[in-house]
């Protein structure tokens, strides 16, 4: 297992290095996930990931002096998903280049910026039978599941009122999970809306993480906005991260991120440039994570706007 801030240290390439670090920075999911790097893209591989999700899990009971212990049994489901290679590439004249090279370094900006949306948004809404090359998302694990909750608040005008029924819903979520969730995911929209609640509540708080970013909390679990209409609709998710619960998957040998840009000094005057992300990810327990559903309401407002 790595993160990708191990993966740019062990990496030799300074352009790599320099690419991930920009991620990691910019993007907290992708600084905060661990990755299974356990695929090859040769061989035998044709990069698929299979494990077993934990439904219900395993009892324990007192027994008599005596007696044998009562036997339990996990309820798994066996699960078998595609990692996909997320990419992006551009193109460029060598004389726009030399005109204006800041439009150079822009276009390799923009390049990471577009695999961090297309990872953000994948990572919620993913659904392989709507997108074979991708990957399933935290949506469709959780639909359906023990996780899987419904608002019956209307928080249009945050009020006292509405703000302690909300927080009632919230506790009840959170108290379904395995444990306290590392991070809430949430819309820009519904960012406003918890942070509305929280100084109703007067439990608002505010600290800055290690990139100087300003980062809000629910109940001291941190609050982060899935930028770009990664999340578009106002659900809640409350994730568990880490190898038994929520994590990422990838290619084994530090090979998840690739980044190759031309070599302007050879012929032909338009050149290209492309990086790639080889990703996936895993909810080992359906109790990893979940989701509060805004209410029916407030998401067909939200899908007409």
């Amino acid at each position: 297992m790595i993160t990708l801030a191990e993966l740019a240290t062990n990496s030799d390439d300074k352009l790599v290095q320099g690419f991930i670090n920009e991620i990691v920075t910019d993007n907290y999911l992708l600084g905060a996930m661990t990755f299974d790097d356990c695929l090859t893209s040769a061989g035998t591989s044709d990069l698929v990931y299979a494990y077993k999700r934990v439904k219900t899990p395993m009892t324990a009971k007192f027994r008599a002096l005596n007696s044998e212990p009562e036997k339990s049994k996990p309820e798994v489901e066996r699960i078998t998903t595609r990692v996909g290679i997320l990419s992006d590439a551009w193109e460029m004249d060598r004389v726009a280049k030399e005109a204006a090279d800041d439009l150079y370094q822009l276009h390799v900006e923009e390049s990471k910026n577009a695999i961090i949306r297309a990872f953000n948004k994948t990572v919620i809404n993913g659904d392989t039978d709507a997108d074979e090359n991708g990957f399933d998302g935290l949506d469709k694990a959780v639909k359906g599941s023990s996780t899987e909750m419904t608002s019956a608040v209307d928080l249009s005008t945050v009020t006292k009122e509405s703000a302690l029924a909300f927080a009632e819903e919230m506790d009840t979520m959170l108290s379904l999970l395995m444990r306290d969730p590392d991070v809430i995911l949430v819309s820009r929209a519904m960012k406003a809306k918890v942070n509305a609640v929280c100084r109703v509540l007067g439990i608002a708080n505010v600290t800055a993480d290690s990139a100087g970013h300003r980062v809000s909390s629910w109940d001291t679990i941190p609050l982060q906005e899935m930028k770009d209409g990664a999340l578009e609709t106002n659900d809640i998710y409350p994730v568990c991260l880490g190898m038994d619960a929520f994590h990422g998957i990838t290619l084994k040998g530090g090979n998840a991120i690739s980044v190759n840009l031309p070599d302007w000094t050879k012929p032909g005057a338009v050149k290209t440039g492309d990086a790639e992300f080889v990703c996936g990810c895993a909810l080992k327990k359906t109790k990893a994570a979940g989701v509060l559903r805004a209410k029916p309401a407030a998401r067909a407002a939200k899908a007409s706007a």
